[in-house]
């Protein structure tokens, strides 16, 4: 072959290589003009100069200036796809930024590496040959792209470098576009996603600002996030912090609502309690190895958890929690931050409940106070008069019955000598009945005994504790309230309110008046 022929052949063959870069280029930018989702463009731009280069390894990197790390955003070792965490900046990227130039090393690439103040350490077998060409947009150098050969050196020529130089400036600038496209894009939806979060903040609070029942509250809080939330399973509790219980106030599966009892503060309720912020659960496993979480009831175990803590002052109220049974990592950053700004309306809305509850209280209570005192002051000015000891019971007796939510009103008297109880006054149902004398039973001795007040809030407890039975032909009580007659420290006798109908039927102002009533009587027989 003479020199002519050959020289025919090299310019054939470059010529071809070169109609195929331009293809390879020409496919590249024709996805450029139509892919707009960044990281399938660095997949196209990788593929595509893979296909042109004689490279054994591709990188692709962005540079975060503010962390100094470098992001992997292509990288193919041997035709396999390779999948790194962003790491610090090594040398050579960092000449690149300082120099913005290319680096291209055919030999000694250890060697060059420590002289630029790098380790000569790599993560795999170090190249022998390398080429490093920056991203440049402006005057910033935006990231690089790196061909390397691990098996040989000068395996990159000029023409190679020349072509990749041109290749990633063409490339820089359709990558910069695609990214303002997307950040664009991104500030949108953030946009319209704010303005969705506050029309839903605005309605909540517009319905919070009209309701001062605090159940109420917990139900509107508690349906607007089922709406609105990719979660199966909605829970609003509060912390009984004395008695290190928790108390579920909306609970909700499926949109059935659940009754749940009270239980003891667990584990993640604890450190939620400790930290004052939130908490976010991401998988099953997570759930149940580091918070020792398991299903409540019949409920299914979630694979997703969110609790957000509900706070007043530094002080963690409560809490809202979400729940996916279905799948993990369920909530998203806007989930979050939108639940957390839910929380806070819901706790200031939830402290102007108890203010206003706490206000009804002492007015409620001045007023009830007030009204005992009358009572009190007529029952009194009756037993200054009254000098007939079954007057003073029936007296008494007879207020009682009017004054209480009590079906039987029973005013009993011992005789201590012979173990009997006597029914001096004994009503049902605005119906005087005479009973007979009787033993005293175990309920009274205990009463002698403790010289105290005796609540027994239900009828199964009246049964199994104190085994109570109903006289004659009377109702067995649900609710019974002993108060004692007292002469000095002597037990003379008791009033006794009995409800038929429901349990836990005297409250702590019912009691207090009652005794305030038996001690005057107590005076007035003696």
């Amino acid at each position: 072959m003479t020199e002519l022929e050959k020289a025919l052949n090299d310019r054939t063959a470059e010529l071809n290589q070169r109609v195929e870069e331009l293809a390879v280029i020409n496919s590249i930018q024709e996805g450029l003009a139509q892919k707009l989702d960044m990281q399938a463009i660095y997949e196209l731009v990788g593929d595509g100069l893979y296909a042109i280069f004689n490279t054994t390894n591709l990188i692709i990197r962005t540079f975060d200036y503010e962390s100094e790390r470098e992001i992997w955003r292509y990288a193919n070792e041997k035709g396999q796809r390779q999948y790194t965490e962003p790491r610090p900046l090594i040398w050579a990227n960092r000449q690149l930024i300082k120099s913005q130039k290319y680096i291209h090393i055919n030999e000694n690439y250890i060697e060059t590496a420590k002289a630029f103040g790098g380790t000569g350490v790599s993560i795999g077998k170090p190249p022998k040959s390398a080429v490093f060409v920056p991203m440049i947009v402006g005057d910033t150098v935006k990231g690089s792209i790196s061909l390397q050969n691990v098996d040989k050196e000068n395996a990159f020529s000029e023409s190679d470098v020349r072509l990749l130089s041109t290749l990633t400036s063409s490339m820089s600038v359709a990558l910069e576009n695609v990214r303002l496209f997307d950040e664009t894009t991104r500030l949108l939806k953030e946009t319209e996603q704010r303005t969705a979060e506050l029309a839903v903040i605005n309605s909540v609070q517009e319905g919070l600002a009209r309701e001062l029942d605090i159940q109420g509250i917990y139900d509107l809080v508690g349906d607007r996030i089922q709406q609105l939330f990719n979660a199966q399973i909605v829970m609003i509790g509060s912390f009984d912090h004395v008695n290190n219980l928790e108390h579920f106030y909306y609970f909700i599966e499926n949109e059935i609502k659940i009754k749940a009892e009270a239980r003891p503060i667990n584990k993640l309720r604890g450190r939620l309690i400790e930290q004052k912020h939130t908490i976010y659960i991401e998988t099953e496993e997570k759930a149940v190895t580091e918070f020792g979480i398991t299903a409540i009831a019949d409920t299914k175990m979630p694979k997703s958890l969110l609790f957000v803590p509900l706070l007043a002052g530094t002080d963690v109220k409560g809490y809202v929690s979400l729940q996916n049974v279905d799948k993990e990592h369920a909530f998203s950053t806007t989930d979050i931050r939108l639940l957390e700004t839910l929380a806070n309306s819901m706790s200031v809305a939830l402290e102007n409940a108890r203010l206003f509850d706490e206000t009804n209280r002492l007015l409620k209570e001045t007023e009830q106070r007030t009204a005992e005192l009358a009572v009190i002051n007529s029952v009194q000015e009756g037993l200054v008069r009254e000098m007939d000891i079954q007057g003073i019971y029936d007296l008494v007796g007879d207020r009682i019955q009017q004054l209480f939510n009590a079906q039987a009103v029973i005013i009993g008297s011992f005789d201590h000598a012979n173990n009997l109880e006597h029914l001096n006054y004994l009503i049902e149902n605005g119906i005087k009945i005479k009973a007979e004398a009787r033993l005293i039973g175990k309920l009274r001795k205990r009463l002698i005994e403790q010289k105290h007040t005796i609540y027994i809030e239900t009828e199964e407890k009246a049964i199994n504790e104190f085994g109570l039975t109903p006289i004659a032909d009377t109702k067995m009580a649900k609710s019974l309230l002993f108060v004692p007659l007292l002469s000095g420290i002597d037990i003379k006798g008791y009033v006794s309110l009995q409800n038929v109908d429901i349990e836990y039927a005297f409250s702590t102002a019912d009691i207090r008046l009652l005794e305030t009533l038996a001690n005057s009587m107590s005076v007035a027989l003696e």
